[in-house]
């Protein structure tokens, strides 16, 4: 055997030490989340991630564009339009909950009679070329037929309805909640904003379409219930039924109904345009536990209140987890917050982090954590869960037999309504089990009953699956992207430093569409005025109103659109 010279053995000890150590940072590295952050760093920050959608004007736009000019920039544009958004508020159609049918109670209904007098008033021109529809007696279908029958029609949506004005908040008002008073900047009054703006738009957008000449090729509809803050079931669901039977399912080239606005991103500060391309589902939850009762001098331990209480506290303390994932459009906006944060306002390895959060499991929980950090945003990425009614006892000195408590339900789009069954039914059951207390689930006997008494669960009311989420990238994606960019950059904010961008956002709060969802797959709740700040609008609240610079640009961007998808095949 040759010995080897000691340098080579040192050599070779070296060589080996070396080799541990890689092997040793390899598997440290395999386990740690080192590595996830090396290659979140060196990750670009490109807008490929959110393409800026180029601007699209009608070929009318090039030939004559004084229409346009005049309803954005007119003063006596402007003078009618406020008259007009004025009377529309004036009319008061409030619908309080649970209310009767029309063959019911039709008196409950008259007050529509007024608000479609004034709409044949203040739009001659739609009345007498298009045709008109009663659904349910009190709801409205405008139908304009196209003149290339293969080209599906274009569905604009609204609602008549407002919310009831509390009684207790008169005295709060500025101006009457039906006065439409406007103060030289704002129409106020219940409605203003949700949604008789966008009814008054549409109509307007079609007015000076009629009276221009103007004849589409491709059909147009205008829809507008009579009960959608109540859940559509008299307007929406009725409108739904008869547009199946005249022109049958998926027969709508696209659906545009209230929705979000064109806005500065919270982040940012840049210009964005958000229509929603899903909507929350809708789910409320009722427990309710029943007990003996007795004289509250001798009590049990836990009383029924107490027992209901501590479920509560169980059912807060473990809300739904987060998750984001590339098929919630909420995913989108933060992609286009990122891309296009030119000012660097968000640290650059957190932009990093959301660009991989698609694919790339440690970016993603960082993203994730910083989300569920603010109230603001969290709900963006989870199940929203909420106490929001709790019932029990009736005397001072009688122990209480009965409790109740309902939480509300806006569900994520990665959520589904048995998912929140499920967990909902684990919670109460633990809190049952730990009692000797029976549950009923839905009809179900989980657990048997004791003398200790027994829980009921069930669906309270009404419930919305998360809606389907509209398609982006496509031709009709552009075209809205580029009408919004026509009208914002060309009128309202013409010295920009970057591009308006457009993203898709979600829908918190349910819509009619939750209604029409067998008419197309293509809808977007989506009002594309620019709103300096929406809480300033007070919708649902004291002093409503609507800034009727914005409310005009709402009616250029409904008469440049419809023009825009008549004229592509």
């Amino acid at each position: 055997m040759v010995s080897l010279p000691d340098e080579n053995k040192k050599s070779n000890k070296k060589f080996g030490i070396a080799a541990v150590a890689a092997l040793v940072l390899a598997i440290v590295l395999a386990f740690t989340d080192v590595a996830g952050y090396a290659r979140i760093a060196v990750t670009p920050i490109t807008s490929e991630h959110c393409p800026i959608l180029d601007i699209y004007r009608p070929k009318s736009f090039y030939e004559d564009n004084s229409t346009v000019v005049e309803i954005l920039t007119g003063e006596k544009f402007f003078k009618a339009a406020t008259e007009r958004m004025s009377q529309a508020v004036q009319v008061d159609t409030q619908i309080y909950d649970n209310p009767p049918t029309v063959e019911d109670d039709p008196e409950y209904w008259t007050k529509f009679i007024k608000f479609h007098e004034y709409l044949k008033t203040a739009f001659p021109a739609v009345h007498e070329h298009l045709e008109v529809v009663k659904i349910n007696t009190y709801s409205l279908v405008y139908i304009w037929k196209g003149s290339n029958p293969d080209l599906k029609p274009l569905m604009l949506a609204a609602h008549q309805d407002v919310v009831p004005v509390q009684e207790d908040t008169l005295k709060n008002w500025t101006y009457p909640p039906f006065s439409g008073h406007f103060d030289g900047e704002k129409v106020y009054g219940r409605g203003a904003t949700d949604c008789k703006n966008v009814l008054v738009s549409i109509m307007e957008s079609l007015e000076l379409l009629v009276k221009s000449g103007f004849k589409p090729e491709r059909g147009i509809i205008a829809a507008f219930g009579q009960d959608e803050e109540v859940s559509g079931l008299l307007g929406a669901h009725k409108i739904n039924e008869y547009l199946i039977e005249r022109f049958g399912e998926k027969s709508i080239y696209a659906i545009i109904d209230e929705g979000t606005f064109v806005m500065r991103n919270p982040v940012t500060k840049n210009l964005i345009g958000l229509p929603a391309t899903s909507e929350k589902g809708y789910i409320d939850m009722a427990v309710e536990l029943t007990q003996r009762g007795g004289h509250s001098s001798m009590p049990p331990d836990h009383t029924a209140i107490g027992i209901i209480s501590e479920l509560v506290a169980k059912i807060e303390a473990e809300p739904f987890e987060p998750l984001l994932t590339t098929a919630n459009p909420s995913f989108e906006f933060l992609q286009c917050t990122a891309a296009h944060d030119h000012e660097g306002i968000l640290p650059k390895f957190f932009r990093q982090s959301v660009l991989r959060a698609g694919y790339d499991k440690v970016a993603n929980s960082i993203v994730v954590k910083a989300l569920s950090s603010n109230l603001v945003t969290r709900y963006l990425i989870r199940t929203s869960q909420a106490v929001d009614i709790i019932k029990g006892g009736e005397k001072m000195n009688a122990l209480p037999e009965n409790a109740k408590i309902m939480v509300n339900h806006r569900v994520a789009v990665e959520t589904s309504l048995e998912d929140i069954q499920a967990k909902f039914v684990k919670r109460v059951s633990e809190v049952a089990k730990k009692h000797d207390i029976g549950l009923v689930a839905f009809g179900e006997q989980v657990l048997e009953p004791t003398l200790n008494g027994q829980f009921e669960v069930k669906i309270q009311g009404r419930y919305t699956r998360t809606a389907p989420v509209t398609p982006t990238g496509d031709r009709l994606w552009q075209i809205l992207g580029g009408v919004t960019r026509h009208i914002i950059e060309d009128f309202v904010f013409t010295d920009l430093d970057q591009p308006l961008v457009v993203s898709p956002s979600i829908m918190p709060a349910s819509t009619d569409t939750r209604h029409y969802w067998n008419l197309t797959d293509h809808i977007y709740r989506y009002s594309a005025m620019y709103v300096e700040d929406f809480k300033t609008l007070n919708i649902h609240s004291v002093d409503e109103n609507v800034p009727m610079k914005s409310h005009v640009q709402l009616i250029a961007f409904f008469y440049e659109f419809i023009q825009s998808v008549s004229e592509n095949k």
